[in-house]
């Protein structure tokens, strides 16, 4: 029976200079102060007679077994499995005999395995260790990622986690412990990795012999088998058969067609032999192939290469009721794992029956009025433990997404996705930091460490941003308490990596006097139930635009016949928007960025156009879909359009497809305070909201930032931009945008 708040830690030892007394002491005193209870399990493999000794001067309050292996010698695999078996703990802490890692960083393998993975591989970053050695576990890594397409960087690092009925179900055997993780994953096991912090490296510095290289070689073809081809081996032997035979037949055509057609002899043709033994070969090789897939074939009923992630079973009443119990909570069947139902809450496609912000918001132990300044309950308890505030761990993307669709202040931008986008596209580094007491979370702050572009020298400024390229961010807490314990690691963590401000982007007022910025408001309305009220609740002069917009030629009255099409291609919105950034002189973001967010959001991103009567596009906007609200984000428009209300028709074609769509507001962005963008939504019926930018001032001297285009020491730049080629502005602008977070 094990148990949830035990950790096991398995240490092999195979040699007499290994260090058992200082590890287990140190990581010891790491997992205890995390909260949980430990035991260690040290394997001795070999005749390691001055390591005895240190074991036994080991005084500690938790088990400390000894597991002697017959012999010696069977390698770390064997030492790995004898020590499993011996272990009690739900959670297993394979580490080497010396403390290749910091020991507090094992807490972070231990959070990834109780938030729902089933296997940790580790990342040593930075590496300590000598260059020469670095380099060769770089390429043996690459070429595993490369072969395998898997996403490890480091399987070569020492501690791993992992829960004890992957290494029940995985072989592994020989050297193939460094493959746990791969081996894991292709069974169907739940496997992230964590970076965790390089201390020391033993082993042998500089080049190995011939034969370690040779067995990584083999290694590598090895795992690559045993994940790709084992239910399937005639495409292995079938691929190299295949290539033999192609081969031998190209290599023996030249020589056969001379003895056939011209008379001449085979003898002393060396090509027609190794054609003839690679062709043989060949067939050999698919011979073997037939053979494993009869061998699968007939074992299939016994193999079982996934895993059942949760099973739910009954009808509307019993999830009526599971959900009725807990008011306002995501209902999470027992045993299964917690975000599977998140991601069913993070996923959650809007629904045509139209709701109102009440009824959205759930008002018993959940939400409450927003006066408090939070979005959830400000009276929670402060027992139950002490308030712990970490970085966001792998696997956990999906609990994130549902805390933040549940809270009344998420917004688009909080969510996890954004995060991977800008890793991907600009890569910034995410500080994703989550507050909890006990395993309930109380609140989270997405940040992330950008360089951004400053009037002042050295020109370029390193900030914490919640969050880049997303109009609101920010705190999501539900109490005073926890948004202080978030806003205090906020802080730490600025002066430990010497930013100057942490900003952070508020939508609504959160509680507290921080430094702050008005220059920007945003516009939001609530839609109508009928589409055809959203073209009557524009003011008249906005109302009139778009009428003309639509009306046909050759009617009674003028207008242009421009239709709003959601049929947007992605390179026809991003030569619009290249084009419309370098009318008002600002660089554009690359076109990489737009595609990432369509992978990343899919069915969240809509695209909507104004085409005129010959099919030119004049204008497209790139909105978000995010609980009951259309985010119309990004826009762009031909020169010279203004005169045929093509920029007020789209905006009202996206309100009546929201309608149509059952959407219930409409966000129509920032704009920085008194600017043109500004007027034009004032003069589509919307209402300025001040936006609570607000800012930490963490390095010396630091202020808010003021890079942006009202400053009017940018007016220059911004005229120079403007006249630039469009294909030069677009390649720097993709580089520039980097910095213009």
């Amino acid at each position: 029976m094990t148990d949830s708040s035990l950790v096991s830690v398995v240490v092999p030892i195979g040699s007499p200079e290994a260090q058992p007394q200082k590890v287990v002491n140190e990581l010891h005193a790491a997992i205890t102060k995390g909260g949980y209870r430990c035991e260690f399990v040290l394997v001795l493999d070999g005749p390691v007679g001055p390591v005895e000794r240190q074991i036994e001067l080991i005084r500690l309050p938790c088990p400390v077994k000894i597991v002697r292996l017959q012999g010696g010698g069977l390698g770390e695999s064997i030492a790995l499995s004898a020590g499993v078996a011996r272990a009690d703990g739900a959670f297993i802490v394979n580490v080497p005999p010396y403390l290749q890692t910091e020991a507090e960083d094992v807490l972070k393998v231990v959070a990834a395995l109780e938030a729902g993975a089933d296997c940790v591989a580790t990342w040593r970053t930075p590496r300590v260790d000598p260059w020469l050695n670095q380099l060769q576990s770089r390429l043996f890594n690459f070429m595993l990622r490369v072969v395998m397409g898997m996403p490890f960087h480091d399987l070569n690092s020492g501690m791993r986690g992992f829960k004890k009925q992957v290494l029940e179900e995985v072989s592994v055997y020989g050297e193939l412990y460094r493959f746990l993780p791969v081996l894991a994953m292709r069974q169907g096991f739940r496997v992230v990795e964590v970076k965790v912090r390089h201390r020391e490296e033993r082993g042998r510095a500089g080049f190995y012999g011939v034969g370690v290289y040779l067995r990584r070689l083999l290694d590598i073809l090895a795992i690559s088998f045993l994940t790709r081809f084992t239910q399937q081996p005639l495409r292995f032997f079938g691929y190299i058969g295949f290539l033999g035979m192609v081969l031998g037949v190209a290599f023996a055509a030249q020589p056969l067609y001379a003895k056939l057609i011209l008379g001449d002899s085979l003898a002393d043709r060396p090509l027609f032999v190794i054609g003839a033994i690679l062709a043989a070969f060949g067939v050999q090789m698919i011979g073997f192939g037939l053979i494993g897939e009869i061998i699968i074939f007939t074992q299939a009923p016994n193999l079982r290469d996934y895993k059942v992630d949760e099973v739910i079973e009954g009808g509307a009443e019993s999830m009526s009721s599971s959900a009725a119990s807990e008011p306002g909570q995501v209902a999470v069947q027992p045993g299964a794992v917690e975000t599977t139902s998140a991601t069913s809450a993070a996923t959650h496609e809007p629904s045509t029956q139209k709701a109102s912000h009440s009824q959205l918001r759930p008002q018993s132990g959940g939400l409450v009025d927003e006066s408090d300044g939070f979005g959830f309950a400000a009276n929670i308890e402060t027992g139950g433990g002490e308030l712990r505030v970490r970085e966001l761990l792998p696997g956990e993307d999906s609990r994130w997404d549902a805390f933040v669709t549940r809270h009344a202040q998420g917004t688009f931008f909080h969510l996890s996705g954004w995060r991977r986008c800008i890793t991907d596209v600009f890569r910034h580094e995410p500080h994703y930091l989550v507050v909890e007491q006990g395993r309930r979370w109380l609140g989270v702050l997405p940040l992330f460490l950008v360089k951004n572009l400053q009037l002042k020298p050295p020109f370029v400024g390193r900030n914490l941003v919640s969050v880049p390229y997303g109009v609101y961010g920010g705190v999501l807490a539900e109490s005073a308490v926890a948004q202080q314990a978030l806003l205090d690691r906020a802080t730490e963590l600025g002066r430990q990596l010497h930013a100057d401000f942490v900003e952070l982007r508020h939508l609504e007022e959160r509680p507290g006097v921080r430094t702050n910025s008005h220059l920007y408001v945003t516009f939001r309305s609530q839609l109508p139930d009928d589409p055809a009220a959203v073209l009557s609740g524009l003011p008249k002069k906005a109302r009139a635009e778009v009428r003309r917009a639509r009306r046909a030629p050759g009617t009674e009255e003028v207008g242009h016949g421009l239709v709003v099409k959601s049929d947007c291609d992605l390179d026809v919105f991003f030569d619009l928007f290249a084009e419309n950034k370098q009318r008002l002189g600002s660089p554009a973001l690359p076109k990489r960025w737009f595609q990432a967010l369509c992978d990343e959001f899919g069915r969240k991103v809509v695209f909507h156009r104004v085409v005129d009567p010959e099919g030119r596009s004049l204008a497209a906007v790139m909105s978000f879909l995010f609980k009951d609200t259309v985010n119309a984000y990004y826009s762009g428009s031909l020169t010279g359009i203004n005169d045929t209300g093509a920029n007020n028709l789209v905006y009202c074609g996206i309100m009546e497809w929201a309608v149509r769509e059952g959407f219930a507001q409409f966000d129509f962005g920032r704009s920085r305070l008194d600017s043109g963008p500004a007027h034009f939504k004032k003069n589509m019926g919307f209402n300025a909201e001040s936006l609570h930018y607000e800012y930490l001032l963490v390095g010396d001297e630091a202020r808010p930032p003021d890079f942006h285009p009202g400053n009017p020491k940018l007016d220059l730049p911004r005229r120079m931009w403007s006249k630039m080629p469009t294909m030069m502005a677009n390649l720097l602008g993709a580089r520039l945008s980097r910095y213009l977070p």
